[in-house]
């Protein structure tokens, strides 16, 4: 990988949908050259995929929130994770270290959803959260 590569990464990092042409401008090359050094990437695995960037406002979510669990048993960390991570709320899910085990990041239409989704989550542990208040 070289600069060229890492300008490219760069630009695609800010929009991941960002055409070849202008890639190329930037860097100085042809939009088919820089088609093949993304390909490139993706088959070296530097970059695994492309994601989406969502307006939680526009799309009627009033709460955001990080939930740190505190698991009950170290043998269920593995199976709350696993539960929890593709419920629609939850847009992060990660294994911490420290008292907590698991950190979420949630977004949700109102408090009552919220409390919905951690009385859900309560059977795996205790819950603390805190509400984002500005992004």
């Amino acid at each position: 990988m070289d600069s060229i590569d890492q300008k490219i990464i760069e630009m695609l990092r800010f929009n991941a949908r960002e055409a070849f042409s202008t890639l190329g401008k930037a860097v100085d090359l042809s939009a088919p050259a820089v088609g093949k050094r993304v390909k490139q990437l993706e088959k070296n695995g530097i970059i695994e995929g492309y994601s989406l960037r969502l307006n939680h406002d526009k799309l009627g979510v009033t709460v955001k929130a990080y939930i740190n669990l505190k698991i009950h048993q170290s043998s269920t960390i593995r199976t709350a994770y696993n539960q929890i991570k593709p419920i629609k709320e939850v847009e992060r899910c990660d294994r911490i270290t420290g008292e907590d085990s698991l950190c979420i990041l949630g977004f949700f239409k109102d408090n009552k959803a919220l409390i919905t989704f951690l009385e859900r989550i309560s059977q795996y542990g205790v819950p603390n959260t805190s509400i984002i208040l500005e992004t």
